[in-house]
């Protein structure tokens, strides 16, 4: 593996709460512009591990490489997290209506209102939610919430995305809208980080899945060396078995 296609890197990586080890992983590396699946059962670190390569959780051991370079918990993160984007599994929608809150990411850089309105009209096209621009977002279903999370996350084409079991509260048809489009809404120069039970978006998207098990990193290899009919059918399958 050529070590520039690695944009995010983990050495020596532990977290704890109390006295409870959460990780514990020597080595781990995202591939840029892939989709990076991180699988595992409930309570295996996925979460925590992804709040912490998207900067979100600062409270760790170890160190953080963002395109070869060291992290300083203390310097770069901020201004490094403006290239990131998180897609959560509740999703978190400000008051008022979907526009202004798909806008609010160009809003904090300052882009300007005419460019601000096409990139919201565009995203929203795309993501098939043009009608519900101006409806307040306490009026929208869970499937229509977090396509509008979707929409505020991708408005501002970030280098990083991460996504963290985004359709686990979906219905059917939010589920199989997420899976057959998601991938068509990615630029090629984008990385996806993405924590996931759903089979299907293992088949469909992943480049490189990682598995986890208490903590460490069990295996990290190309989706095409994993046997997708060991997961069984249906949406959530056995992800302790693919090993």
């Amino acid at each position: 593996m050529n070590r520039g296609n690695k944009i995010l890197k983990v050495k020596r990586l532990k977290k704890k709460i109390g006295e409870k080890e959460i990780l514990n992983i020597e080595q781990y590396s995202v591939i840029k512009d892939k989709f990076n699946f991180i699988i595992g059962a409930n309570g295996s670190g996925k979460t925590t591990l992804l709040n912490i390569l998207s900067l979100v959780d600062r409270d760790f051991e170890g160190e953080v490489y963002y395109k070869g370079k060291l992290l300083s918990k203390n310097g770069e993160y901020l201004n490094l997290r403006r290239k990131f984007s998180v897609i959560w599994q509740d999703p978190y929608l400000y008051r008022g209506d979907v526009y202004n809150n798909i806008a609010l990411p160009l809003k904090l850089r300052k882009i300007n209102k005419k460019e601000i309105h096409k990139n919201v009209k565009e995203i929203a096209e795309k993501i098939e939610i043009t009608e519900l621009l101006n409806q307040s977002v306490h009026t929208l279903s869970g499937g229509e919430k977090q396509k509008v999370s979707i929409a505020r996350a991708l408005i501002t084409e970030p280098e990083v995305l991460f996504v963290d079991e985004a359709t686990t509260s979906l219905d059917e048809d939010s589920i199989q809208f997420f899976n057959s489009h998601f991938a068509d809404l990615v630029t090629d120069d984008m990385t996806v980080i993405m924590v996931t039970h759903d089979r299907r978006q293992m088949e469909l998207l992943a480049d490189r899945i990682a598995f986890l098990k208490k903590g460490r990193v069990v295996t990290s290899k190309p989706a095409k060396n994993y046997d997708f009919d060991d997961l069984g059918e249906g949406i959530r399958g056995r992800v302790e078995e693919i090993v």
